[in-house]
């Protein structure tokens, strides 16, 4: 019984060895090459069969691929971030002063900041600037205001148009309210022969003074804010005002059809000042700016309100018109 047990385990050790030698010898020597080196890189089997691999030899999981190459990244070229374009820009491209030596202060604004700016004009003899950027009317004419930056040698330029009849000496109201009935008493006298472009002054007034949310008024928005003044015929009819509590400033202009109303508007003037000193206001610093830059003025059929801190320089262009 012993040698049948005997036999069997052996022919079974046989067959077993005939199917897995070859093999094995196939696995080994196709393997030669990458096994050789270090045994501690070679895999282990424990008694119990299983197998464990050396921490040396597992992939690297911080790598993308599990290889542990860095040969990928360093094949990327660097990637050069963008340049900020350099800019010289100025805060007006044209405007226009209407008196001898009436002024108007050019900002620049330059990016990167911090190169020093050379201001320059094309006819000193019409327009004068300071190093500063302040130009000055000289006489009727135009010129070209230029400012370069010698950080990054860029040049910005804007037109200054110098625009009053020189024939003609200064006339006009007065640069407070408190005079200006007898300007209105003169108004046949002095009304030009052909109407002024109130439009046109406006919009070059505020083109050279900054006056905040300004907007023109509607004739509803104007009756509320200036009562009475729907019912004045006039021309010319133009109120910019503000919704805002902050309100810095307004600018009304006004041509009637009768110089016997030019009273009339100026008293509506003078009512929404008083109004506005009187609370209307709201903050400290609007209400010192309707206290002490307000000025209401008159030539002719002519009628103009304007609460700004140039106030005087707006009057001085007002009364050029004329």
């Amino acid at each position: 019984m012993k040698r049948r047990v005997f036999a069997l385990t052996l022919a079974l050790s046989m067959v077993l060895l005939a199917a897995c030698g070859p093999k094995g010898e196939d696995n080994s020597s196709g393997n030669q090459s990458s096994s050789t080196g270090s045994n501690s890189d070679m895999s282990t089997m424990a008694p119990d069969g299983s197998t464990s691999i050396p921490d040396s030899s597992a992939p690297d999981a911080s790598q993308p691929d599990g290889s542990g190459s860095t040969s990928s990244d360093s094949s990327q070229p660097p990637v050069d971030e963008p340049q900020a374009q350099a800019s010289l820009s100025l805060n007006r491209s044209d405007f226009t002063l209407f008196k001898a030596g009436a002024t108007f202060q050019m900002k620049a604004k330059a990016d990167p900041a911090g190169g020093a700016l050379t201001w320059k004009s094309s006819d000193e003899s019409v327009a004068t600037v300071s190093d500063k950027g302040l130009v000055t009317a000289v006489a009727v004419g135009n010129a070209t205001i230029t400012v370069t930056d010698s950080e990054t040698g860029l040049t910005a330029s804007c037109i200054v148009r110098c625009n009053w009849e020189e024939q003609k000496p200064e006339e006009g109201g007065p640069a407070d309210g408190s005079d200006s009935s007898s300007g209105s008493s003169s108004g046949d006298t002095s009304t030009p022969a052909g109407n002024v472009d109130l439009s046109a002054f406006a919009s070059d007034i505020m083109g050279q003074y900054e006056f905040g949310m300004l907007q023109l008024l509607d004739a509803d928005l104007m009756e509320q804010l200036y009562p009475g003044m729907g019912a004045v015929s006039a021309e010319q009819k133009l109120i910019y005002g503000t919704l805002m509590t902050m309100n810095n400033g307004e600018f009304g202009l006004v041509q009637v059809k009768d110089s016997k109303d030019v009273d009339t508007v100026k008293s509506i003037f003078q009512t929404r000042i008083d109004g506005m000193i009187n609370g209307g206001a709201w903050y400290p610093e609007p209400t010192r700016i309707w206290t002490e830059n307000s000025r209401v003025v008159s030539n002719g059929n002519y009628v103009m309100m304007v609460v700004h801190e140039n106030c005087d320089a707006i009057v001085d262009a007002f009364n050029a018109l004329f």
